[in-house]
């Protein structure tokens, strides 16, 4: 019986490796599902078996995870990430960058050697496009992390789905985040924030924004608008490519990379 393991099983990323791995491996494997959030509450997560409540940058959870299925998964997937974002990356100072590391990188090397894991899954974006780098803050130097570690070698076969642009909580949040900072960010030093920002309402620069992300990812990848058909078919490329280092999605296309990608200097 195959055995997975989703860290962030109420998030978008995580609904997909799930629905994944039902539809790839059928009712007989078992997915144990981890979140949290700002409160305890009683939950099922659809596709999951075991649902544990906990935050993954403490020790105390994996205990109780250990406890309840075992060291041992076939794929542990970790689709979790905290960081401030909302200004350019090229901005974020060390010790944004590594609090940010603290749930969006840093678990993963613990996860290969706490855990017996054939394969550990971890989640990137096109976070060096030039209008995701303006607002995405110290998440886009996690995300190099995760993209340099998963192309080294491991214990583990290590997979990176680098993923377009989707709606999510993280997204939404983003967004509140540029929203808020609108002001700050039209006084700044960079043509794409001048552009967007000076003389519009918050509102409408943040709408901008994101549409110049969605036509900048149609122009390079030849499509845009991700979604949770487009996030399932990159992690059933993950099963069906066993060589595979970098699932790439973007919209309905989804290919492979085998290079990691990094802040720009």
């Amino acid at each position: 019986m195959k055995q997975f393991l989703v860290i962030g099983g109420t998030g978008v990323a995580g609904t997909a490796a799930i629905k994944a791995i039902r539809q790839h491996f059928g009712a007989d494997a078992r997915v144990t599902a981890v979140w949290y959030g700002r409160k305890f509450e009683e939950i099922a997560i659809d596709g999951a078996d075991t649902v544990l409540f906990g935050d993954i940058s403490s020790p105390a959870i994996w205990k109780q995870i250990i406890g309840a299925s075992g060291r041992h998964y076939d794929g542990v997937f970790y689709a979790t990430a905290m960081g401030e974002v909302g200004f350019p990356a090229r901005m974020a100072t060390g010790e944004q960058i590594e609090a940010s590391n603290v749930l969006s990188f840093d678990p993963l090397p613990v996860i290969e050697r706490e855990l017996g894991a054939d394969l550990i899954v971890a989640y990137s974006t096109f976070f060096d496009l030039a209008h995701q780098l303006v607002t995405y803050g110290a998440m886009a130097h996690s995300k190099a992390a995760i993209e340099a570690w998963t192309a080294q070698p491991g214990k583990s076969r290590r997979v990176c789905i680098r993923a377009g642009a989707f709606h999510s909580g993280s997204s939404h949040a983003i967004k509140l985040l540029v929203r808020r900072n609108a002001a700050k960010l039209a006084e700044m030093d960079d043509p794409i924030l001048r552009k967007h920002f000076n003389g519009a309402k918050a509102s409408e620069a943040v709408d901008s924004l994101q549409q110049a992300v969605f036509d900048e990812e149609r122009t390079r990848f030849g499509d845009t608008h991700t979604d949770e058909q487009g996030l399932v078919a990159a992690h059933l490329r993950v099963f069906t490519e066993p060589a595979a280092r970098f699932v790439c999605v973007c919209g309905k296309r989804v290919w492979l990379d085998d290079q990691p990608i990094a802040v720009p200097a």
